[in-house]
C-alpha cells in the first residue's frame, strides 16, 4: 500500500479489548464513532469494525453491517430491469441481500494514497470469495463529500429521492467483478 511500509501494517477485526491507536481524518463523526462507538456496535451485533494499523497509528477502518435493497426504495429502474432478466425468479423477490459500509475513513496523514480504493477492493474480493451467506450488492450511505470517491470505485445511485440530502444511497453490484476478481487482493 502505497506511504506504508510493508510488512508493517494489519488489517484486524476489532474487539472489545483493542488499544485503538490515534486516528484523526478530519471529520468529527468518522473520529466519534471509531473512538466511542465503535466497540459498542460491535458488542450490540449491530456492525463489525476492521481497522488497518501499524504501530503508531490508525491508518483507515471501515465498519460493515448487513442490509438490502428493496426494490420499492429505488428510483434506478436499470437495475431492476437487469436483475429480472438474469434472474427467473425476480418476480418473487422484494429485496436482494446487500452488506452495508456503516463508515470508511482513512486517516488524512494517509489520504489521496489509494487506501480506500483498496479497501473497496479488499471487500468486493471478500464478498465474492470468503462470504458465508448470498450478497449481490455493496450499498453505502455515502456523504456528500464522498460522493465523487464512491462513483470512481463503481458506485451507483439508488435513488434520485435522497439528491438534496446530507448522505446519499449508493449501491454497488458485484455480480459483474465474478469474471475479472483476482485470486488476492494486497490490503
Amino acid at each position: 500500500m502505497p506511504n506504508i511500509p510493508p510488512g508493517q501494517e494489519r488489517l484486524i477485526r476489532l474487539t472489545p479489548d483493542h488499544a485503538i491507536k490515534p486516528f484523526d481524518c478530519d471529520d468529527q463523526d468518522l473520529n466519534d464513532f471509531l473512538l466511542l462507538e465503535s466497540k459498542n456496535f460491535s458488542n450490540q451485533l449491530l456492525a463489525v469494525t476492521y481497522i488497518l494499523e501499524n504501530d503508531r497509528e490508525t491508518i483507515a477502518f471501515f465498519s460493515l453491517l448487513n442490509d438490502k435493497i428493496t426494490i420499492k426504495d429505488s428510483s434506478n429502474a436499470g437495475i431492476w430491469s437487469f436483475l429480472r432478466d438474469i434472474f427467473p425468479f425476480s418476480n418473487e423477490m422484494k429485496s436482494y441481500p446487500a452488506v452495508k459500509i456503516g463508515r470508511l475513513a482513512v486517516n488524512k496523514s494517509h489520504k489521496l494514497t489509494g487506501i480506500g480504493t483498496s479497501i473497496i477492493s479488499f471487500l468486493i474480493d471478500s464478498f465474492l470469495t470468503k462470504n458465508k451467506t448470498g450478497c449481490r450488492f455493496i450499498t453505502v450511505d455515502a456523504y456528500n463529500q464522498s460522493l465523487d470517491f464512491y462513483h470512481k470505485n463503481g458506485f451507483s445511485f439508488l435513488t434520485e429521492k435522497d439528491e438534496n440530502t446530507d448522505t446519499r444511497l449508493m449501491f454497488l453490484d458485484l455480480f459483474p467483478y465474478q469474471s475479472i476478481i483476482s485470486d488476492s487482493v494486497d490490503l
